[in-house]
This record gives structure tokens, C-alpha cells and sequence, in this order.
């Protein structure tokens, strides 16, 4: 077999877990050991709320219905492809942990018929990447189009800038790499298993046998969409510690959070 398929597809993949693992840890310890304000976050001013109960619904809200996005004088496409992107990709990624595990393990371990599992990876995950994918397009048309966003500053002084100023090198990156990986992931569950139910099996045992610690790459040898979504996909998760695509840890442990908020006297 090509050495070549052997180290990007049989021991590139602990690289790069390693690297995300790495990168995740070191990025919370730099934003908790933060002297002043860096990164991704916002300086949240709250009227004596403090303690972790609130702060941690204030953050379950962000993360599942984004309420802050919506409403006067907000981007409603903002929310819109932010809401949709969001879960889309959220349900996508539970559905690749079910493809993790082989087929035979599944009916054994949990009594989810063959049938019954590509069922659900061909419906559930082709409509969670489909909604991912519009609103994936939708942000993307928000940042290419010349929208502007209004930003408040003192009292009711606003201003609107051009997304497009914003917008930096690695945010196109960023947001064409997933296009990528979406688009190549619907091909195959909407492309391939229709008409080849085995393809899962395949996709299961490749990613079975890395977990296993034991790993084969001979059942994606001769499917180059596969090989092309595996590489794309691994190059995103080594990317992502280094990148805005942090901001779901943010939320948890950023500096604003894990010390006590500014504390401001109503008059």
C-alpha cells in the first residue's frame, strides 16, 4: 500500500488530534490567566449578577437560541444563518459520532438495526447538513454582499461599518474550508448512500479502526471523496484552536466570566 495514504490517513489523524487538544487547552488557560481583555469576547457591564447560576444560564441562552442576535436594530440574517449553521452543525457532529462505530457494534451494544442506522445517517444527517449548509450560505452572502453592522458606542451614538472591514484573511479561510466539508459530506450521504448502503460500514470501520488504536486505511483507499473530506475536515480541526472558531469555549471561559463581572449601581 502507498505510504502516502498510510501517514495521512493511519497517523496524521492522532496528529491532529493532539494539536486541537493542545490548542484548546493552552487558549483557556491564556484567556482565564488574561490580565486585561483579549480575543473574542465582549466586556459584559451586569447589575450585580455575578454568580454562576445566572452566568450559566446567560450562556446556555447564547449557545441554543442566540437571543442577542435578534431584534430592533439587529442583523436578522445574522440570526438566521447563525440559528441554522449553528444546529444544523451541531446535529451533524452527534451523527458523525454514531458513524464511529461500526454497524455489527451498534446492533450488538445497542440494538440499532443496520437498516435503521442508515436510515437515520441518510435522513437526519442529510437534513442537518442541508440546514447547515443554507445557513452557512446565508452568512456568507451577509459577508460578501457590502452589509453593514451597527455598532453602539457611549449613550445612543451609533455607527455602521462595512462587514467587508471586519472581515479578515482568516475568516474567508475559515468559512470556505466548511463550505468544503459540507458540501463534499452531503454528496456522500445524499450522493453515495442511497444507492450504496455499505458506505457507511466503510466510513465506520476506517474511523473505528484509529479509535482502536489499530489503524486501516485500506477501505478508503480507492474512494478519493472520502479521502478529500477526511484531509479537509482534519486540516479544520487542527486549524480550529487557532482560530475565531474557539468562540463556543469563550463563552465558558472567558475572563469576563470566570472573574466577577464589573459591578454598576443603578442611580
Amino acid at each position: 500500500m502507498n505510504p502516502l495514504y498510510i501517514a495521512l490517513y493511519g497517523y496524521l489523524p492522532y496528529i491532529v488530534v493532539l494539536i486541537f487538544v493542545v490548542g484548546v487547552i493552552y487558549r483557556i488557560v491564556m484567556w482565564v490567566n488574561a490580565k486585561g481583555l483579549v480575543g473574542l469576547y465582549n466586556a459584559n457591564v451586569c447589575l450585580y449578577r455575578d454568580g454562576w447560576g445566572t452566568t450559566t444560564i446567560e450562556v446556555l441562552k447564547r449557545i441554543f437560541i442566540f437571543y442577542t442576535l435578534p431584534g430592533r436594530d439587529k442583523d436578522q440574517s445574522l440570526f438566521i444563518g447563525s440559528f441554522l449553521f449553528h444546529w444544523g452543525i451541531w446535529i451533524a457532529l452527534i451523527g458523525h459520532l454514531g458513524i464511529i462505530i461500526p454497524g455489527k457494534y451498534l446492533e450488538s451494544w445497542f440494538g440499532l438495526s443496520p437498516s435503521l442506522h442508515h436510515a437515520i445517517a441518510l435522513y437526519v444527517g442529510g437534513t442537518a447538513g442541508t440546514i447547515a449548509l443554507v445557513g452557512l450560505l446565508i452568512l456568507i452572502i451577509r459577508r460578501i454582499t457590502g452589509r453593514t453592522v451597527t455598532i453602539k458606542l457611549v449613550n445612543e451614538y451609533k455607527v455602521r461599518i462595512p462587514l467587508t472591514m471586519l472581515s479578515f484573511l482568516d475568516d474567508y479561510f475559515a468559512v470556505a474550508i466548511l463550505l468544503a466539508i459540507i458540501v463534499l459530506g452531503l454528496s456522500q450521504t445524499l450522493g453515495i448512500t442511497p444507492t450504496n448502503p455499505m458506505y457507511i460500514d466503510e466510513i465506520s470501520n476506517w474511523m473505528w479502526s484509529l479509535v482502536t488504536f489499530h489503524p486501516n486505511v485500506s477501505t478508503i483507499v480507492a474512494d478519493p471523496l472520502l479521502q478529500v473530506h477526511a484531509l479537509l475536515a482534519m486540516i479544520f480541526i487542527a486549524y480550529f484552536p487557532w482560530s475565531k472558531m474557539m468562540h463556543p469555549f469563550s463563552f465558558l471561559f472567558m475572563p469576563t466570566i470566570a472573574r466577577p463581572a464589573i459591578k454598576v449601581k443603578s442611580p
